[in-house]
């Protein structure tokens, strides 16, 4: 049985809920976009970068609203503006609006749901910082289990009723969230038992102090390019080379979903085992250029889905790792501050895949598997990265804990000191 508070559970719920209305959503727009409207490859490429500056933008106030006006107004705000945008843009899809319509609506509708990620991360590492190896994992567990119902709804919804669908049941989930966050989640800023840690203000990130840990996030930013080539630039390249139909697309994201419910706790444990905080963002990278390799040598269904399984587990070498450093530097007044660092640093790189996957494929459209290999080569500079940055963050952590940080693991009974 997993231990975690009510809060922790509570959250779990709403996050996978809320993923199930996004991830419905997330592929098929670029499927419809290209398919049905004709809409170019590199075009969609730039409305999701767009769409991901924005999320950036919303994850980074989102996280500082969480800090100053508290957990459970950011979330109903975001769940609320997240209704009224699927239910706009299934109108313009259903109207067959003008395409400029739907490509300006939904970089918008990025931005308003992206408001409450801070907010619900913010809870769970607050009531789980003695315990962050279950409460990040479970948050991954969570939007994972949405991902593998989401996209498979998604893809019978459209190959069945029409993309218009799509969006009204993203709606649809968006209120359900919003009842449970209104009835279940505790009103008022975070609170905690634990000490208040080295920073005691919730200030922004200063070079001169924080150099390797805006560094770090940084090349968090690049591996998640990386990890999302498995949201857009997938379903792109199999549909649109491959002729993939919607439902099989809807089954790769569930492989997807399901390979980290059932593998996301053990191989997190991994991480705080590490000697090094950033070795398994190493590992990730490795798993994630094979999976690249393996793509661009696939041409059936079967074989995407080991490609999808391979990548996958590059996926949560990356997530819980990645989060939990940023979430060890923290202190409860600017908890929220920081999960908006993390969740605008893995949703901008996100955002920035399909520009990057798209325009590749685009590029390379007589032999678009080299678009893959290319980004293996990216990737395996990534880790590189990663790797050249393990001692500085580690030097800096364990100043950081020295200086007094009750959050810090050395200080729990369940995770280790990296480096001991």
């Amino acid at each position: 049985m997993i231990k975690a508070s009510r809060d922790t559970w509570t959250v779990f719920s709403i996050r996978t809920l809320n993923s199930v209305g996004w991830s419905a959503t997330m592929p098929f727009l670029a499927v419809y976009l290209e398919s049905v409207r004709g809409v170019s490859l590199a075009t969609i490429g730039v409305v999701y970068l767009a769409s991901g500056i924005l999320g950036l933008g919303s994850q980074l106030v989102g996280g500082r609203l969480t800090d100053s006006v508290g957990p459970k107004r950011v979330m109903l705000a975001g769940y609320t503006f997240s209704i009224l945008s699927a239910l706009f843009l299934s109108f313009l899809i259903g109207a067959s609006a003008d395409t400029s319509l739907i490509l300006i609506s939904y970089p918008i509708f990025n931005f308003l749901r992206g408001l409450s990620q801070p907010a619900t991360s913010a809870i769970v590492a607050n009531s789980e910082i003695m315990n962050l190896k279950t409460g990040l994992s479970l948050l991954s567990i969570a939007g994972n289990l949405g991902f593998a119902i989401g996209p498979a709804l998604g893809g019978v919804l459209a190959q069945s009723i029409g993309y218009a669908s799509v969006f009204l049941f993203s709606a649809g989930v968006a209120a359900a969230t919003s009842v449970i966050a209104s009835v279940y989640i505790r009103g008022g800023l975070l609170t905690s038992t634990v000490g208040e840690g080295a920073r005691k203000s919730g200030s922004l990130l200063r070079w001169s102090i924080d150099r390797n840990l805006i560094l770090f996030l940084l090349l968090v930013v690049c591996g998640y390019v990386a990890i999302g080539y498995e949201i857009v630039p997938i379903s792109v390249y199999v549909q649109s080379f491959l002729n993939f139909s919607p439902s099989e697309i809807g089954y790769l994201f569930a492989t997807n979903g399901l390979v980290i419910v059932l593998l996301q706790l053990p191989l997190s444990s991994l991480f705080f085992r590490a000697r090094k905080l950033a070795y398994p963002l190493v590992g990730s990278c490795v798993f994630t250029a094979v999976s690249f390799v393996m793509a661009g040598l696939s041409t059936g269904f079967l074989q995407f889905e080991a490609v999808m399984v391979v990548l996958t587990v590059g996926e949560i070498f990356m997530t819980v790792p990645s989060q939990a450093v940023v979430t060890l530097f923290s202190g409860v007044r600017n908890r929220g501050t920081f999960q908006g660092y993390f969740s605008a640093a893995s949703s901008g790189g996100r955002s920035l895949s399909p520009l990057a996957g798209l325009y590749s494929f685009q590029l390379l459209s007589a032999e678009p598997q080299l678009g893959w290999y290319a980004a293996a080569g990216f990737v395996l500079i990534i880790g590189l990265g990663f790797y050249l940055l393990a001692d500085p963050l580690q030097r800096d952590y364990l100043k950081f804990s020295a200086n007094g940080s009750a959050d810090a693991p050395q200080k729990t009974t369940e995770i280790r000191s990296p480096g001991a």
